[in-house]
């Protein structure tokens, strides 16, 4: 089962590094723009957080994606030490592109698959996805 799920991660990865590259854009680039356009603005700290990935990547990112004109960063009312990231219209353009992208990998992916089976999957996903949240914040321990 293992090797079936690398088999399809690694191949949904080239496929969004080729859609994404068409759009020059990196694979964590097209994160932050697709939960920036599901969120709305958000500190850099929590896109790590959300993203899972580290404030480092998200910096770089937001540089580029802000070089681009699709991302603007200003000062949070909350605190003038924060910065807010937000898409620019050209970045919910380039969110539009992303979500057209991942929508013809979800028809690739359940290809053949009943409405029931893709829902049974989900929930399936949903769970599996909570489960390893909890584990990586420490709330499942093995053993």
């Amino acid at each position: 089962m293992q090797d079936q799920v690398e088999l399809i991660r690694r191949i949904e990865r080239q496929y969004l590094r080729d859609q994404l590259g068409t759009l020059h854009l990196q694979m964590v680039d097209g994160m932050v723009i697709h939960l920036l356009f599901r969120r709305g603005p958000l500190r850099q700290e929590d896109i790590a957080q959300w993203i899972v990935t580290d404030k480092g990547a998200v910096a770089r990112s937001l540089a580029r994606l802000e070089e681009m004109g699709l991302v603007v960063r200003t000062v949070s009312d909350q605190c003038r030490r924060e910065k807010q990231a937000a898409l620019t219209p050209a970045g919910e353009q380039t969110a539009s592109q992303i979500r057209q992208a991942l929508q013809n990998w979800g028809q690739i992916r359940y290809q053949g698959f009943s409405p029931e089976e893709r829902a049974q999957y989900e929930s399936f996903l949903i769970r599996i996805c909570e489960n390893v949240q909890q584990y990586k914040q420490g709330g499942i321990t093995i053993g």
